[in-house]
């Protein structure tokens, strides 16, 4: 699900601009699988599928794969479209420190929102 953050993709490439300084590891968890995601000078390094023993990130984003699956879809449903509204919905919940991604939280949205398919007429 999200290990197709290293792939390279021309809108995630672009999204190196707005973080070049950002190095942090983080975790996505859909309960029932686990993601590390290394970011180094903006750009995803590593991502890592669990499950873990200790492991070592900075903050942690957890929602049900349902959830993670409403906000992956191509044109999500309203208060599934983006992290603050999952956030808002109590779908989701962040833990750790909150400083790398709420100093770069236009950076996070977008970079998610990469996984989504795009639209083909």
């Amino acid at each position: 699900m999200f290990n197709k953050l290293t792939e390279n993709s021309e809108s995630r490439n672009s999204l190196q601009i707005m973080a070049k300084n950002l190095n942090t590891v983080f975790m996505i968890s859909t309960m029932d699988h686990e993601y590390i995601i290394k970011i180094v000078q903006g750009l995803v390094a590593e991502v890592k599928i669990g499950p873990f023993v200790m492991p070592n990130y900075e903050f942690k984003l957890t929602a049900s794969k349902d959830e993670w699956n409403k906000f992956l879809k191509v044109i999500p449903i309203p208060g599934s479209h983006d992290l603050i509204a999952l956030l808002r919905r109590k779908v989701l919940q962040i833990d750790g420190n909150l400083h790398p991604l709420m100093s770069h939280l236009l950076y996070f949205k977008l970079l998610l929102a990469s996984l989504r398919p795009s639209e083909k007429f």
